[in-house]
């Protein structure tokens, strides 16, 4: 018996996904991909669910099954969090302040998101580093060395925010993320159509997975992989047909308004139902207790989801529209749809597809497992890299091994259209979606206004109106020579890397010299100090005993205390404690409330603004607060 070890390479592939997560190694002797289990279980299982929570008993957080597990439980259901992808790189709405209950707090409409756990509040990205600690946790145990590199998926219609919000989360858990590949290339490479013939082929790539969704349009020639179109919602997956269970489930049992308890505990059965219709035509789902067993079968199940199905297939067809290069082009010619993400073992996905492409059975390929296809995709591209000796924050390793004749290339394209808003709300696209990546783009603009500050907000969307697209952030041009409008000219540069990740530069042609821009990201946790403080707060919470299995009853703020002090009646820094790219947003607004009593929302953003000042805590966040209900107020 030989009892060699395989040769894996340290840099693995991590499918981060909503209702699970994998990772997976390169066997460099065997030249294949292979899933790292979690050998805890007997026997071991290939995924880790994507959920964590609150244990009491051990004073810690919890991560991934044993999560799972518990929160079914009494009154463990409010302690427990799932589906956080969904909420990467959000921001605050007035529905989302009541659903993760921070209504009454210091938290505002269009501030970072953050959910509570144990009575710390963490942004999604902190949330999804428990996640990825994990998984780590499992491949070093596997692998018997530390693991500091990885390629990491998201979704392909992922914004900038939500790429950025991972990156972070990679970061926050000891990773150095080498690449972010969208989830149906790094399938698409899983699935072998890297070594495919020499003649091009089209596959459409059908990714349903737990709480998002991707289609996208794929091309292979000559071991170039090149991305035609894509399309997706990150807010469409199986968790919506466990929803949908769990309503009609709870509304069967006469539960009109659940506790979360009982929806968690709904939820749970729901999507055990889920998985034994997808190999019978029925399951009965018994909670036990009084409550009466209730019987589903599948026309049933089907009636529930397809809503759900039906706007799945919406975006197959907006990325078949995309893909073909124009209205006047003929419709493509698939080759073949390739299946991946759980949800879609459910054989109404399959029948579907089937139905609307006119095809034979096997037009629509399901080869391998589809819950592992993506982690396995970007283990093969992390082969690329060379893996670091430790993790630094500090440091981007970017160092690839010597490319061979068996590479192949891909080329990814920008899912969304990049730009900048100007006057009269309009939006002025500098990237269009759909463009090669990594690109950059140029273009110029000027001052509207005698200032000495200049702020370009930047915006991702489709709309010719900033209103209806994603706010990304912001530029801030500081110390400008005040001059009449339009005597500045500035070079605005956006690029764009291969991780489809924004860096902004300012080049101002009056002086002939680069400009030091601040670029405000909105929903990024920041530099490197506040990476690394909340880096090591996320590992205190995971310690046994070290959070006291108490409720605060304040919420908490890692970025900015809340102040204790009595509230000013304004402020009382100086101007020149302010941070420079902030000044003009002060000046305007501490300007403007001298000369008429300020609304309670512009008041409480500007004490909470001077006392980070005074402070020297970070301003990002309070500063995009201040500026927007500062327009509130002048509307």
């Amino acid at each position: 018996m030989d009892d060699k070890k395989p040769n894996l390479h340290r840099v693995v592939g991590i499918d981060l996904g909503t209702t699970y997560s994998a990772i997976a190694v390169f066997d460099t002797d065997e030249d294949t991909a292979v899933i790292v289990p979690d050998r805890t279980f007997d026997p071991p299982v290939d995924t880790t669910p994507s959920v964590v929570g609150f244990d009491p008993s051990a004073g810690a957080v919890i991560v991934g099954a044993a999560a799972k597990q518990a929160m079914s439980l009494p009154g463990r259901g409010r302690e427990t969090i799932i589906e956080i992808k969904r909420e990467m790189g959000a921001l605050f709405s007035e529905e989302t302040l009541r659903l993760f209950g921070a209504k009454g707090t210091s938290f505002r409409v269009d501030d970072p998101l953050r959910v509570r756990l144990h009575g710390e509040w963490l942004r999604p990205q902190e949330v999804s580093a428990l996640v990825l600690m994990r998984v780590k946790e499992i491949a070093e145990r596997e692998l018997g060395h530390g693991v500091h590199d990885a390629v990491v998926t998201v979704p392909a219609y992922f914004t900038e925010r939500q790429k950025k919000a991972t990156e972070e989360a990679a970061l926050l858990a000891g990773l150095h993320p080498r690449q972010l590949i969208p989830e149906p290339t790094a399938a698409a490479i899983a699935y072998g159509v890297d070594r495919a013939e020499e003649e091009s082929k089209i596959y459409l790539v059908f990714d349903l997975g737990g709480g998002t969704f991707d289609v996208s349009i794929i091309e292979t020639e000559d071991r170039q992989i090149t991305v035609l179109a894509t399309a997706g919602d990150a807010r469409l997956g199986g968790g919506d047909f466990d929803a949908a269970i769990a309503k009609w489930l709870n509304d069967k049992l006469g539960r009109s308004s659940p506790s979360e308890d009982e929806r968690m505990q709904a939820l749970a059965a729901a999507e055990k139902a889920k998985r034994e219709l997808s190999l019978h035509e029925s399951t009965t789902i018994d909670l036990g207790g009084e409550m009466a067993p209730v019987e589903l079968d599948r026309a049933t199940f089907k009636s529930l989801i397809k809503p759900t199905l039906d706007r799945s297939l919406r975006k197959v067809l907006e990325a078949l529209e995309m893909a073909k290069g124009g209205p006047d082009q003929p419709p493509l010619d698939v080759d073949a749809v390739l299946l991946v993400g759980g949800s879609t073992r459910i054989p109404l996905v399959r029948k579907m597809l089937v139905d609307h492409f006119e095809k034979d059975d096997d037009f629509v390929r399901a080869d391998g497992d589809p819950d592992t296809l993506v982690a396995r995709g970007a283990a093969i591209l992390a082969s690329r890299f060379e893996a670091s000796d430790s993790f630094d924050l500090n440091r981007r390793p970017t160092a690839e091994r010597q490319s061979d004749a068996d590479d192949f290339e891909i080329r990814l394209i920008t899912e969304h259209t990049l730009g900048v808003g100007v006057q009269d709300d309009r939006f002025d696209p500098l990237i269009e979606r759909g463009a090669k990546i990594p690109t950059r783009k140029e273009k110029r603009y000027t001052n509207q206004k005698d200032s000495e500050n200049v702020e370009v907000p930047i915006y991702q969307g489709e709309s010719a109106m900033v209103f209806d697209n994603t706010r990304v952030g912001t530029i801030v041009l500081d110390k400008i020579e005040p001059r009449e409008a339009g005597h500045h000219q500035f070079d605005i540069t956006f690029k764009l890397d291969v991780n489809g990740l924004l860096e902004v530069k300012v080049f101002h042609a009056n002086a002939g010299r680069e400009y030091e821009a601040t670029f405000r990201q909105s929903t990024s946790i920041g530099k490197i100090d506040m990476l690394a403080e909340s880096r090591r707060r996320l590992l205190r919470l995971v310690e046994p005993g070290v959070a006291e299995p108490v409720e605060r009853e304040e919420p908490f703020s890692f970025q900015v205390p809340p102040p204790v002090d009595v509230p000013d009646d304004g402020p009382t820094v100086d101007l020149d404690a302010v941070p420079a790219e902030f000044r003009r947003l002060f000046r305007k607004v501490t300007a403007w409330t001298a000369e008429r009593e300020a609304p309670d929302d512009l008041a409480a953003a500007l004490r909470e603004f001077t006392s980070a000042v005074r402070a020297g805590t970070g301003l990002d966040d309070l500063a995009d607060r201040l500026e927007d209900a500062y327009d509130r107020a002048r509307r």
